[in-house]
């Protein structure tokens, strides 16, 4: 072995161990993620026979001056078949990457691999015919592999996609991982050329090659930082640690009697048995810990961590613990998690507006891959999603936070360049710790049904108690009250006595004492439904005319707005009921209001119910009384008894139908009331 063949050996070792890791990497995929992309499955063999292309030189060079052998003809015809092949299985590739996927013709392969097979067949003659193993059939391979290099060149110019790069893993050519490769090119070209005018050209051309495989790889490796780090330190070391031991065995061997040999053959094989085998797994903790900041104990810590979470802390607070102790034990910049109502948490350095913009919601994001986001699981996301992902800094840090109950959201990490999740221990670790979260944002949920079952139920029982008491002191008062109403009209109708406005006085509050009664009779007790198809249209404008004049005299204009056909399956008496406790609200609401003072009736149809609602310009109420509007005996008004809206609450649910509040658009407030629609005959 020459000196100049261990440099070009060492020189080609450094592309051959980035892409024998980006090889390994892909097919360790194929073990968890099982694609069936034929983009994945080209990419994969592309890488493999770079790797094996890299390899032949590297063993090429380490062979020992001479003539040809069959070794070195079978290592050259490796590697000029590799090369076409690379190229061919590239080209390929760089055709299948744009999404979505459009896979060539079948004349576009025919002619594409048709062409590697013509020249594959050509440089095994050429191998086949006597004369030097080396220099011509390299320059035939060459000059066979340009067309295929520039086609692969043009091809990923003409395919990639404009846009900022980012660290994502969907197999996806962009404009800037081009430019890169061009670079990369030029700058080996012009080393060769240099190397070539100083009358080194054997050196000049593995230099061109060791920087075509390199720049070619570049923007994988920069996509792969968190694993081609390690790997390529704890593979030189090693190398350079068996290196170390064949030295010190070559020089020991010269001085040792021939009886010592087999001692010393057993001792470096020991040696380097050791270095190879726990030195390995020792080398790659250290350099995790020391170069990624990982170790072995970070999985059991947040395993450990979820365990001490209460599910009394609720989704929410359990989620943002869980995300801040990811962050700090992982130490990556931030994350992340956007649940499935989308509510967005994140913690640390963390862009989360572009994913809260274009991420799905509801049954939207169920439909989202049910596993943490590998390559195939990207291309398959939309545009929007990846792209989102992008601005993010995701890279294969995200994933379903999934429970055997139901699908919660997704988890998001901000990795950063090294910290992607690419080794398969990385991916279980991720997993495991999203599908304990799961478990215990279930647990979180059941304990709040239940406490919101325990209170419904305390408080339904003291409604009951009040509803029955509050009917007991109804029917007491309502007897003596009628006797003094009646007294009070007969004084207020006879003439000539005086304090005749004083009795119209008692006579009124005396009413209004009655209406209260009414009121707090209806809420006690359980009124039996006469369901019958109603036009809402058509009751709302009766309501509203009858209602005007009321209106008209509090300043308040009225509107209706109503689809035609829209028709509900209800109760006409206790349906009118509803809306005219809705409009009287609205009135009371607007009593202080500056003009123009505008009350709005709507009745639609969509989505499969009947929408009912009224909407003042009135002052509104603040966020947090909207919840409690319904609550009986709560009211926001001084003369209030609490009970109309909760009594419109009771008359709706009996529907079948929903009820609720909400801020109008502008100023006011909106009361909307879904209800079944009638069956159409």
């Amino acid at each position: 072995m020459t000196a100049s063949g261990l440099l070009a050996a060492t020189l080609y070792l450094v592309p051959a161990l980035l892409w024998a890791i980006i090889a390994r990497q892909l097919w360790a995929y194929l073990r968890t993620g099982r694609p069936r992309s034929v983009t994945f499955n080209v990419f994969r063999l592309q890488t493999s026979a770079i790797a094996l292309h890299l390899a032949s030189h590297v063993a090429l060079a380490l062979l020992p001056a001479g003539g040809p052998s069959t070794l070195a003809l079978g290592l050259g015809l490796a590697r000029d078949l590799s090369l076409v092949g690379c190229l061919a299985l590239g080209r390929h590739a760089i055709r299948l990457m744009p999404l979505p996927e459009r896979p060539p013709g079948r004349a576009w392969l025919a002619a594409n691999y048709g062409f590697a097979a013509s020249a594959g067949l050509a440089l095994t003659l050429a191998h086949a015919l006597p004369g030097p193993a080396v220099s011509p059939t390299e320059t035939l391979a060459r000059f066979c592999a340009l067309p295929l290099g520039l086609l692969c060149l043009w091809e990923g110019w003409r395919t990639a996609r404009p846009g900022a790069w980012g660290p994502e893993g969907a197999i996806e050519m962009r404009q800037p991982d081009v430019a890169l490769v061009a670079w990369g090119l030029l700058s080996a070209v012009a080393a060769s050329l240099a190397l070539a005018a100083a009358g080194q050209l054997p050196f000049g051309l593995v230099v061109l090659d060791v920087g075509i495989a390199l720049a070619i790889g570049a923007p994988i490796a920069l996509r792969l930082l968190g694993v081609v780090i390690p790997d390529v330190l704890v593979t030189a070391t090693l190398l350079a640690a068996a290196g170390g031991v064949v030295v010190a065995h070559t020089a020991l061997a010269a001085r040792l009697a021939p009886r010592d040999l087999p001692l010393l053959h057993f001792a470096a094989a020991l040696v380097i048995a050791l270095v190879f085998m726990p030195g390995q797994a020792w080398l790659r903790a250290a350099t995790n810990r020391l170069v990624l900041r990982r170790s072995r104990h970070q999985q059991a810590a947040l395993q450990a961590f979820l365990h001490t979470l209460s599910p009394e802390l609720g989704t929410l607070g359990c989620c943002r613990r869980a995300l801040a102790e990811l962050v700090r034990v992982r130490q990556v910049p931030g994350a992340a998690i956007i649940l499935r109502d989308g509510e967005a948490i994140a913690h640390g350095d963390f862009d989360l507006a572009p994913l809260v913009r274009v991420w799905p919601r509801g049954a939207a994001a169920d439909a989202l891959p049910a596993r943490s986001f590998g390559t195939i699981e990207l291309r398959a996301l939309p545009l929007a999603l990846r792209e989102a992902l992008v601005r993010a800094h995701v890279t294969l840090g995200a994933g379903p936070i999934l429970s055997p109950r139901r699908r919660w959201g997704h988890l998001f990490l901000n990795t950063g360049m090294l910290g992607g999740f690419f080794h398969e221990d990385d991916v279980e670790g991720f997993q495991a710790f999203v599908a304990q979260l799961a478990l215990l944002l279930d647990g979180a949920d059941l304990l709040a049904r239940t406490v919101a079952v325990e209170r419904s139920l305390a408080h339904a029982e003291k409604l009951a108690a009040l509803g029955e008491l509050a009917a007991r002191i109804a029917h007491e008062i309502r007897n003596p009250v009628t006797a003094a109403r009646s007294l009070a009209q007969q004084l207020s109708r006879e003439p000539g006595l005086p304090w005749v406005a004083e009795h119209r006085l008692i006579l009124e509050e005396l009413e209004r004492v009655e209406r209260r009664v009414g009121e707090l009779l209806r809420f006690a007790r359980r009124d039996e439904l006469r369901f019958e198809p109603v036009d809402l249209g058509e009751l709302a404008r009766a309501t509203l005319d009858a209602l005007r004049p009321r209106l008209d005299a509090a300043g308040i204009a009225a509107g209706l707005e109503a689809s035609p056909g829209v028709v509900a399956r209800a109760d006409r008496d206790k349906l009118r009921q509803v809306l005219v406790n809705l409009l009287e609200n609205a009135r009371d609401a607007l009593a202080m209001s500056p003009s123009p003072r505008r009350v709005t009736v709507a009745v639609r149809n969509g989505e499969g119910v009947a929408t009912l609602s009224v909407t003042d310009n009135g002052p509104g109420v603040p966020a947090e009384v909207l919840s409690r509007l319904f609550e009986p005996f709560f009211s926001t008004k001084q003369t209030g008894t609490g009970l109309g809206l909760a009594i419109a609450r009771h008359a709706v649910e009996a529907h079948g139908g929903a009820i609720v509040a909400a801020p109008a658009e502008g100023a006011g407030l909106t009361f909307r009331v879904t209800l079944p629609l009638a069956e159409t005959p």
